[in-house]
């Protein structure tokens, strides 16, 4: 696949997924022609793909282009989250754009992703954040407590009644397969991502999920397949299992959520609790007993074995488990 994608002539090609894998495999050949392609034609996921993965000097283009023709709050969100480059102005735009949209729920993410993970002030949006909590929640902010307020508003979720049993959104076995492969992933909040698990309308799931706090919730038994990590044998899918950047998953031609275990955290950019972090080295010993004891298998600790989400679908998810996952300190501490 990848050589005829190299192959393809990008001038006379409008297929945007095309282009854009072009960009992928090429490490952003012709970048500014193919990119300025895109923008033509419009097909704004690809234009998210191009955006996170290749720093742009023109991206206020694009911004722009996504700010006129997109309505959902959730997506200018992503775009918000998943664009790590964007000047200070270019996030505040996409901000006020998610608060006229009136969409309260994106809104306080948004904030709170502006003034608590990035660590940014902005008075005027202060203002608007005030006047928006004091409206909606009768709750008055000021500089002294905004940080802890909108803390308690974005996690005001995780402490909903516990899910009992199993998640349905698994397949039964591992369709012949010793899980060998640990994969991290995180979430933004802990409650939002016990909601989706267990609502089979959604189709996604992991084994475990870690809040902020240490507090371990197993979704899907580990002799399941949890729906996290999921690779396709169709050369059309994002998914692609050839897309892998994992030596392992890149050759194994099958779905690799067979032959995983995935550990869902709550994080916004990789950054764990101590609280959570021993939690996942406590979660990450009793997987490798787990599989000397039903496999004989002796799990491998090092990073091919143990590995985030966006090494096994890095055109679809780019930011997780985040640059501040602490991977070498995991590895160094299971060694111990």
């Amino acid at each position: 696949m990848k050589d005829k994608i190299i192959n393809t002539s990008i001038v006379d090609c409008n297929d945007p997924r095309t282009l854009y894998l072009y960009l992928y495999f090429t490490n952003g050949k012709d970048l500014k022609y193919i990119s300025n392609k895109l923008l033509e034609i419009g097909n704004l996921r690809y234009i998210h793909f191009l955006l996170r993965t290749f720093e742009l000097d023109n991206y206020k283009v694009f911004i722009d282009y996504i700010l006129k023709e997109n309505n959902s709050a959730g997506y200018l969100f992503n775009i918000l989250y998943d664009v790590d480059y964007l000047d200070d102005n270019t996030r505040l735009n996409i901000i006020n754009e998610i608060i006229e949209l009136k969409d309260n729920r994106y809104i306080i993410k948004a904030c709170y992703y502006y003034f608590n993970v990035l660590n940014k002030f902005n008075d005027i949006l202060f203002k608007k954040i005030q006047y928006l909590i004091k409206t909606v929640l009768n709750i008055d902010i000021n500089k002294d407590n905004y940080l802890k307020i909108l803390e308690t508003i974005i996690y005001k979720e995780d402490y909903i009644e516990e899910k009992e049993g199993f998640s349905n959104n698994c397949y039964q076995g591992r369709n012949g397969y010793i899980p060998s492969i640990i994969v991290c992933h995180i979430n933004n909040t802990y409650g939002s991502a016990i909601n989706r698990f267990y609502d089979e309308s959604s189709e996604v799931s992991a084994h475990y999920v870690i809040r902020r706090d240490g507090h371990i919730k197993q979704v899907v038994s580990l002799d399941d397949s949890a729906w996290a990590n999921g690779t396709s044998i169709r050369e059309e899918s994002d998914i692609y299992y050839e897309f892998s950047t994992s030596p392992l998953i890149n050759t194994i031609k099958d779905n690799a959520n067979y032959y995983t275990i995935s550990i869902e955290h709550e994080s916004f950019d990789g950054n764990l609790t101590e609280e959570q972090f021993n939690s996942t080295i406590k979660v990450m010993k009793e997987i490798i007993k787990y599989l000397k004891d039903k496999y004989n298998y002796d799990f491998i600790i090092d990073r091919d074995h143990i590995i985030g989400h966006n090494e096994v679908n890095p055109i679809v998810r780019k930011k997780c488990p985040g640059k501040f996952f602490p991977f070498d300190r995991i590895i160094e501490e299971l060694k111990k």
